[in-house]
């Protein structure tokens, strides 16, 4: 385990084996992010950490997963929620940075809601992993999504993706379409993301909480044509 070093940057608990400037721009990013996350959701901040432990070799980070979390998927990072702590393990490479925005979102997420849907916890995730002031645009995922939509491989299902049980059942589609939800309802109308923002409301004071897709139709009785549209809207920032 990654103890050497420890840089406290309030919600962020940072350990690692080699030493990181407490200005670090990463890891300043990585605070402000919540900012970002819980102001657009309508959140609270909790004062929970998030305890982040940094591997400073592949081959380490590799050892402790195949010790401890065995039934992991092959990961260059990953989040764990226990009943006293919050914690993210990641090596530090090339795409730490995209790794740490996405796992310590969901750190962020899980200290102020309780029972959030797998598919809107990884959406919301592989929306804040793209870098600040993109609105969470993230390209490989629209790509792939346009790319399956012209060869009718692939259509929005929400229901389906509720059906998820495990991040491990999840494909890279899976983890596109999550996005793509989350990026449809958060970007461009603030109706849309009130009604997010009205979930994660429920979730918070109510432990009956019918699935998302349900309280969706009430606004958009066909979201699905809807979705794919903005995918096409999208498709300029690829060029």
């Amino acid at each position: 385990m990654p103890i050497k070093h420890t840089l406290v940057l309030d919600p962020l608990v940072v350990y690692s084996d080699f030493a990181l400037p407490p200005h670090h721009r990463l890891l300043e990013e990585l605070v402000l992010e919540r900012n970002d996350l819980l102001a657009k959701l309508q959140l609270p901040k909790s004062a929970e950490p998030v305890n982040v432990y940094l591997f400073d070799s592949e081959e380490r980070y590799r050892d402790f997963l195949r010790q401890y979390y065995p039934e992991f998927p092959q990961r260059r990072a990953f989040f764990v929620e226990s009943d006293t702590r919050l914690a993210v393990y990641a090596q530090w490479g090339d795409r730490v940075a995209e790794d740490l925005r996405h796992e310590v979102a969901h750190g962020y997420l899980h200290s102020v809601v309780p029972n959030l849907p797998l598919w809107l916890d990884e959406g919301l995730a592989e929306y804040a992993e793209v870098p600040r002031g993109h609105a969470g645009l993230n390209r490989p995922h629209v790509r792939l999504l346009l790319e399956r939509l012209a060869n009718l491989s692939w259509k929005p299902d929400l229901v389906r993706l509720e059906r998820l049980a495990s991040a491990s059942e999840m494909t890279q589609l899976d983890y596109a379409e999550s996005w793509a939800w989350v990026h449809w309802l958060m970007e461009n109308d603030p109706a849309r993301r009130q009604i997010v923002q009205g979930y994660l409301d429920e979730l918070r004071n109510s432990e009956m909480v019918p699935p998302f897709s349900v309280r969706l139709q009430n606004w958009f009785p066909q979201p699905g044509p809807m979705l794919v549209a903005h995918l096409h809207a999208l498709e300029p920032s690829l060029r």
